[in-house]
């Protein structure tokens, strides 16, 4: 809640292209919550966006069209899992 309520009050004063950076910033950290809650099971899929966007995210300080390209991939393979997962 912290992070999503500081990150929502920084986008106001912060350049444009850290609002994207916050909230993959933000999926990056979703995908850790299986670690914290026992209810929920561990997923490699989950792992690898962590892993590719962590990877990637800051790019947006120095290279934006790397970025765009690194979110831009990270939607096709979210996209392309829940179609995977929908068929089973």
């Amino acid at each position: 809640m912290a992070f999503l309520a500081t990150s929502a009050r920084g986008c106001l004063d912060e350049p444009p292209s850290y609002g994207p950076f916050r909230l993959i910033d933000g999926l990056s950290r979703l995908t850790d919550l299986p670690k914290y809650a026992t209810c929920l099971k561990d997923d490699e899929f989950l792992h690898k966006i962590k892993r590719d966007i962590d990877g990637k995210k800051f790019t947006v300080m120095t290279n934006i069209d790397e970025f765009r390209n690194m979110l831009d991939n990270i939607v096709r393979q979210i996209t392309k899992e829940l179609m995977a997962r929908a068929d089973t």
